[in-house]
């Protein structure tokens, strides 16, 4: 199978610089399309009452990702899309239709949640439209 656009999908933690290198290396190795993707929360950036709103990530942040991360030539030229949902694992697999591979992260959960619940990547790769591969992270 011929990879020739690649999606890399970010959570914006900012332990993602393994997930975002192996990206670019794969993009640069197989001459890809690279799209990055992110999913705001449906409430990002709103006043809540709670004062803990989710931070509403920009295209500017996540090119700034990019350049952290030693990719400022390229960072201008990498299509990005921001999704806003509540949920992340049908919004990222709503835009893999036309993607050949889909690069995301994965950070190990405590014992608690690994036994009662599915991570968010887990949902990514049960809904996917193509081939996923995962990175794991500090």
């Amino acid at each position: 199978m011929s990879y020739k656009n690649i999606m890399l999908a970010l959570c914006g933690r900012g332990d993602e610089g393994d997930v975002i290198r192996k990206a670019m290396e794969l993009k640069n190795q197989l001459g890809a399309n690279l799209t990055v993707v992110h999913v705001n929360d449906l409430h990002a950036g709103e006043m809540s009452m709670m004062m803990d709103s989710p931070h509403k990530f920009t295209e500017e942040e996540i090119r700034e990702r990019l350049v952290a991360n030693g990719f400022e030539n390229e960072a201008e030229d990498i299509a990005i899309k921001i999704l806003k949902d509540e949920n992340t694992a049908q919004a990222i697999s709503s835009v893999t239709e036309n993607v050949d591979l889909l690069i995301l992260g994965h950070r190990r959960q405590s014992y608690f949640k690994e036994h009662f619940f599915d991570s968010v990547d887990e949902g990514i790769v049960n809904h996917a439209n193509c081939p996923v591969m995962v990175i794991p992270k500090e």
